[in-house]
């Protein structure tokens, strides 16, 4: 039987000057992040010796060596190999290893966070506010927060390190929603796509699921006839999540954009926003008098295509597409939106008011911004186009107008949708 011990090269251990090692070509470029190695061989120690021959030169480990250089080291432990094989030996070394998989990584974080919150929970019953000296598996004295100093224990920065752990996280949580997502994670080792495939189905699902106790649509329905500067006591403040509307463009109804901006500054929630269509005509006098009353944040381009132009004769312009003024009461905190929003092709729907938007174009907007069981409210209710689209979206609606007729036709037009 073959002694498989002679087909190994021969191995001894000793401590060497750094300065007495050759390093000679190197064929790995691209050394990564010293500094956090330094941090974690400060931590813990050398694991892993660096590797050399009998008369020092480098087979194994420049990155090591390199890191303890930076620590002031003046000697580092060394596995001596016995081998002319060099090249083989750097490439089996570098290559033929098994990092961490990202989930493999996450699992060693979190052990690390649970053993810093324990330490943490020692020093405040001790009544210490740092630690005293350099303790524990996490790089001590570094800036940043826990996930920050985990990540780079385990050789991620921070903002990787909690996206990787969100998607394990999600994955734990429901297997067959997310479970391939963890395993492409680590098939290949990059956490990005894996992270903002995430959010997006997240994100699809919060637009799709409708809270369970949401009541039946005329029950989640309030039409008010009213003018918009005395309804009052109607709208409860801070009740409305948002408020889409069209307001009338011509010169001699400008004054209710100020009402406007009076209104939804009293009647959304914190954080809440306003989406307000407008013509361009007098669009500087709108900015002006909406942002005396909330935060202006974007504007969007609504387009409406096909052959719905608008001719504005005294400007001798065809336009094709109108501002939606976005403003927001306090800072905006949702998700990332585009800011082009349209209307389906020639969907110009004027059957139930000669101002009215088309249905399309609408769920476009709700979709956008508002979540299933957020209240939207319409203070310029027209039509109901507003309201008819809110409600078969699964949200609740509140629409004002001092019309009594547009109030009759927006409720014919929920009877009919039922």
């Amino acid at each position: 039987m073959t002694d498989l011990t002679t087909c190994r090269p021969e191995e001894t251990t000793e401590q060497v000057h750094i300065e007495d090692i050759s390093i000679g070509d190197r064929h790995r470029g691209d050394l990564g992040d010293i500094n956090s190695l330094a941090e974690s061989i400060q931590a813990v120690g050398l694991l892993h010796p660096v590797v050399v021959t009998p008369d020092h030169r480098l087979i194994a480990g420049l990155r090591r060596l390199k890191a303890c250089q930076s620590l002031g080291w003046d000697t580092v432990p060394v596995r001596v190999v016995d081998t002319e094989e060099l090249l083989r030996a750097e490439h089996d070394e570098n290559a033929v290893r098994k990092d961490f998989t990202p989930s493999e990584a996450v699992a060693i974080g979190r052990e690390l966070e649970k053993q810093e919150r324990e330490k943490a929970k020692e020093r405040e019953t001790a009544g210490i506010s740092q630690p005293p000296e350099p303790c524990g598996n996490l790089p001590q004295g570094s800036p940043g927060k826990t996930r920050d100093k985990v990540g780079r224990a385990i050789g991620m920065s921070g903002k990787t390190y909690e996206k990787a752990k969100r998607v394990v996280e999600a994955a734990e949580q429901d297997p067959n929603a997310y479970g391939e997502l963890r395993e492409k994670m680590d098939r290949t080792g990059r956490v990005d796509p894996a992270y903002k495939e995430l959010r997006k189905r997240r994100k699809q699902e919060r637009k799709r699921t409708v809270p369970a106790d949401l009541p039946a649509p005329a029950d989640r329905c309030r039409l008010i006839c009213s003018d918009l500067a005395t309804v009052g006591d109607e709208i409860e403040p801070d009740s409305v999540d948002w408020i889409i509307t069209d307001p009338p463009y011509p010169k001699d109804y400008l004054g209710l954009f100020e009402e406007l901006g009076r209104f939804a500054s009293r009647a959304l929630t914190d954080g809440g926003g306003l989406l307000c269509m407008t013509g361009q005509s007098y669009l500087p006098q709108v900015y002006e008098m909406l942002g005396r009353h909330l935060s202006y944040h974007w504007t969007l381009a609504y387009l409406t295509p096909g052959g719905q132009s608008a001719q504005m004769w005294q400007r001798q312009v065809n336009t094709f597409w109108k501002p939606v003024l976005w403003y927001a009461k306090g800072d905006y905190a949702g998700e990332w939106v585009g800011d082009v929003a349209r209307s389906d092709v020639n969907d110009n729907d004027k059957r139930f008011h000669h101002w009215g938007q088309s249905e399309s174009g609408m769920a476009d907007l709700i979709d956008r911004f508002t979540l299933p069981g957020q209240t939207i409210c319409d203070p310029f209710l027209g039509g109901g186009t507003t309201a008819t689209v809110a409600l078969g979206m699964g949200r609740r609606f509140t629409g004002i107008d001092i019309d009594p007729n547009c109030i009759r036709a927006t409720r014919e037009r929920m009877a009919a949708n039922e």
